[in-house]
């Protein structure tokens, strides 16, 4: 199974904060929440970030991350922020990191506290991550007033207001090219986004000490050296463990990690316990059935690939397993009529990989040719 560690959607140059008058919040309904998640997905369907960037709401953000740091922050590192975080760095980063294929899709809206949350998973490139959005409401307009990152453990205002804390007890000691560096960090996402790991962790090498010490900056390493082969992908995983052992994220990072040291029956607790962090997401039976595959349970790896297809049987990568595990048991017929009920979705399977199963199942292709 390739790596699925996801990109932390996040631009360092959103720590910079502004201060202002607060429109007060009020709980959104749920009619209005459910509203809102459509109106996401279906923008992000487009590889839109427009009404992602409309309805994250800047200043409520703001308040957030001021609260979680405490009011420490210093007032030298203010300037920009609410103008960078109106660009829409955020959602375009989303966008990009789709890519062709990706998806960014509700997974479930919940009420805690009396305040509408909606669990959205991105899926893109074999990375997986989960948002999760606290809707607020100011006046008439429903708004996005903190993100639950899934990858890190925490809200995105948590994040950042480590970050700015940290630049805030430092600020004197930077010089001037370490405050230079901090321009890097855009040009790290986007090689990331290009899979140019090895550029990536050059640049990566050279912040400055104070930002590699913090979460944010030690999980974009880990994503850095997922592209830098299984040895330093599996140490910096290892790494990032030690240093949060009891981050809630473990569940998600760790998936990949007993993977490459073969211990499935780790992996499988990790999905499991994600899958009840999350309570639940069908799409986690494509883990698992990658999981048994990997571990030779036939049984378990079919009961998986089908409960995946009975719930998202638009999911084609999902199709693909299923279709492999039907002609590996040399169960032909279902093969086909998979293929039948689900024309669109084999449609999408590369051609090269279409031609492949016919190769390696020469009666496959036979009864594919006569219907």
């Amino acid at each position: 199974m390739r790596r699925f560690t996801t990109l932390l959607y996040t631009c360092f140059s959103l720590i910079f904060l502004v201060t202002a008058c607060s429109e007060p919040e009020k709980p959104a309904t749920r009619e209005e929440a459910a509203a809102l998640a459509k109106s996401l997905e279906s923008s992000m369907a487009k590889h839109s970030a427009a009404r992602f960037n409309e309805v994250l709401d800047a200043e409520s953000l703001r308040n957030r991350i001021m609260e979680a740091g405490k009011k420490k922050i210093d007032s030298r590192i203010v300037d920009g922020a609410i103008k960078e975080l109106k660009t829409g760095q955020l959602g375009t980063q989303i966008t990009q990191s789709l890519g062709k294929d990706g998806t960014y899709q509700l997974v479930k809206q919940y009420e805690k506290d009396q305040k509408q949350h909606l669990i959205f998973r991105l899926y893109a490139d074999s990375k997986l991550n989960y948002h999760d959005f606290e809707v607020i409401k100011k006046k008439d307009q429903v708004k996005i007033g903190d993100i639950f990152i899934y990858i890190t453990g925490e809200t995105l205002s948590a994040t950042l207001a480590e970050s700015a804390m940290l630049m805030s007890e430092n600020l004197s000691s930077l010089s001037s090219v370490d405050k230079d560096h901090v321009a890097n960090i855009k040009r790290i996402r986007q090689l990331i986004n290009g899979q140019d790991y090895e550029q990536a962790n050059r640049i990566y090498k050279s912040l400055p000490a104070i930002l590699r010490q913090t979460k944010i900056f030690k999980m974009m390493y880990v994503q850095i050296a997922s592209g830098l082969g299984n040895d330093e992908y599996l140490k910096a995983m290892t790494d990032y463990q030690q240093a949060y052992p009891d981050a809630p994220n473990m569940y998600l990072l760790m998936i990949d990690a007993y993977i490459l040291k073969e211990q499935h029956e780790k992996a499988l607790a990790s999905v499991n316990q994600l899958d009840a962090l999350i309570n639940k997401d069908p799409f986690l039976d494509y883990y698992r059935g990658l999981i048994y595959k990997m571990m030779g349970n036939k049984e378990k790896q079919r009961e998986h690939f089908e409960l995946l297809d009975k719930n998202m049987p638009a999911f084609y990568e999902g199709t693909l397993e299923l279709l492999v595990t039907y002609l590996d048991n040399k169960e032909t017929d279902k093969a086909v009529a998979l293929v039948n009920s689900r024309s669109s979705n084999y449609k999408k399977i590369p051609s090269d990989q279409r031609e492949t199963l016919y190769l390696m199942y020469p009666d496959f292709k036979k009864k594919m040719d006569a219907e």
